[in-house]
């Protein structure tokens, strides 16, 4: 089964149906100026779970169960908390970079 890799120069957010951290996720960085690609998993879910998650473990350099998995130009970030405390990090650093 070929799954979508992760975009090398954006966000990449894998969601699942009824997650509701992949829907507050989604809102944070639709705010990007470049619009995140965003993954529906639910099919390779249902058809391959155990090979989509063996997938994700290669990309992600580590075991992940939990829903959202996002990554930032091709790096794992993880899923909601570690998202947000990256995009703050990220905010702050602009704005110290903004001459």
């Amino acid at each position: 089964m070929e799954y979508i890799e992760p975009a090398a120069n954006n966000y990449t957010i894998y969601t699942k149906s009824g997650c509701p951290n992949c829907i507050k996720v989604k809102k944070l960085l639709e705010s990007e100026t470049e619009k995140p690609l965003i993954v529906d998993c639910d099919e390779w879910l249902i058809e391959d779970k155990p090979a989509f998650l063996e997938f994700i473990r290669e990309k992600a350099g580590k075991e992940c169960k939990t829903f959202p998995m996002v990554f930032y130009n091709g790096e794992f970030v993880g899923g909601f908390d570690e998202t947000v405390s990256y995009k703050e990090k990220q905010d702050a650093f602009s704005l110290d970079t903004d001459f």
